[in-house]
């Protein structure tokens, strides 16, 4: 389930990046914003910023919360097993009964697939300590909001590099 939940995120990206280029620049970067401290210093994804609810089927949601600029993306994947993604909902790592994770990405150069400019919550190489927290503030039909926080790492097996991200918040249309 794990790698399966890592392969549904990706192709989540990858269908909310694609979608967002079709869209008008003026209409999508409006108010906004996907942004965190990443080891303290200010990062902001604001040139698109947008979230997908999906059911999957089986009785599992997704809700993928993506911020982007010209250069780096950052995604929220969270999964449910009630589309309870609602206003005072807060999530942990584990999710689906500990079968799988929610996670944050960040990928930097944007569109780059080498390990060294991956980074995620979850590592597969060794026992780290994983976390993240999601709390949705507001939600509604057409927006998302909500704060975040975790450690991220490197997605390779040669070091463990992380990043801890701080003070993260997103505003994101549906």
């Amino acid at each position: 389930m794990k790698k399966i939940s890592w392969t549904l995120f990706l192709l989540s990206v990858i269908m909310v990046s694609i979608s967002c280029k079709k869209s008008n620049d003026a209409e999508s970067s409006n108010n906004y914003y996907f942004k965190a401290k990443f080891d303290g210093s200010s990062k902001e994804f604001n040139t698109t910023v947008v979230a997908t609810k999906s059911s999957l089927g089986a009785g599992i949601y997704s809700l993928v919360i993506t911020g982007m600029t010209g250069t780096e993306q950052s995604a929220l994947s969270l999964w449910s097993d009630k589309d309870d993604f609602t206003a005072g909902k807060t999530f942990t790592i584990n999710a689906l009964n500990g079968t799988t994770y929610n996670l944050l990405a960040f990928v930097t150069p944007l569109g780059s697939s080498t390990p060294t400019s991956q980074w995620t919550s979850t590592y597969s190489y060794g026992a780290v300590p994983q976390s993240l927290q999601c709390t949705i503030t507001e939600a509604t039909t057409t927006y998302i909001k909500g704060t975040f926080s975790s450690v991220i790492y490197q997605n390779n097996d040669v070091v463990v590099a992380k990043k801890t991200i701080t003070e993260g918040q997103f505003y994101a249309k549906f």
